[in-house]
Formats: C-alpha cells, structure tokens, sequence
C-alpha cells in the first residue's frame, strides 16, 4: 500500500473530540473579545485600521455577544463531559 492510500484509509482518520472542538471555538471567542476590548497583546481594534468600530455602544454590545456565546459554549461542554461520565 502507498503512503497516499495508508493516508485515506478509515483507520488514519483522525476524529476529533467534542472537547477539541469546543476548546477550539472559545480560543477563537477569547481572542474576539481581546481585540474588542483594544487589548493592545492581542491586535486591539485600535491596531487595525481597516475594522475600526468607532461607536463605543457597538463595541460593548459585541463584547457581550461574544461573552454570552462563551458562558453558553463552556455550559455547553460541560453537559457533554457530565453526560460521558
């Protein structure tokens, strides 16, 4: 068997967990809610020029968005892991 064929093969899939999953979806939203809050380590929008959000209303109501997406997420997992175990 050739290295192309061992790569498509069901045994070398590689599936991921529900947790790699949801701790990749609350990176990407910890690193959304940096940059809304102008965390300067992360690309604050002020480092952005081309997605300034200029109208401090908007800016907070998507940090909250964002925040309340993230508590729903970690709800979410761990549900999941007491439903496992």
């Amino acid at each position: 068997m050739s290295d192309n064929e061992a790569s498509k093969s069901p045994d070398s899939i590689k599936i991921q967990s529900p947790d790699d999953e949801y701790k990749k979806k609350l990176n990407r939203i910890k690193s959304k809610i940096c940059y809304y809050k102008k965390k300067l380590q992360c690309g604050g929008v002020d480092a952005h020029k081309t997605k300034v959000i200029e109208n401090d209303k908007e800016r907070k109501e998507i940090i909250e968005k964002l925040e309340t997406y993230r508590s729903i997420l970690k709800l979410s997992e761990a549900k999941i892991k007491n439903l496992i175990e």
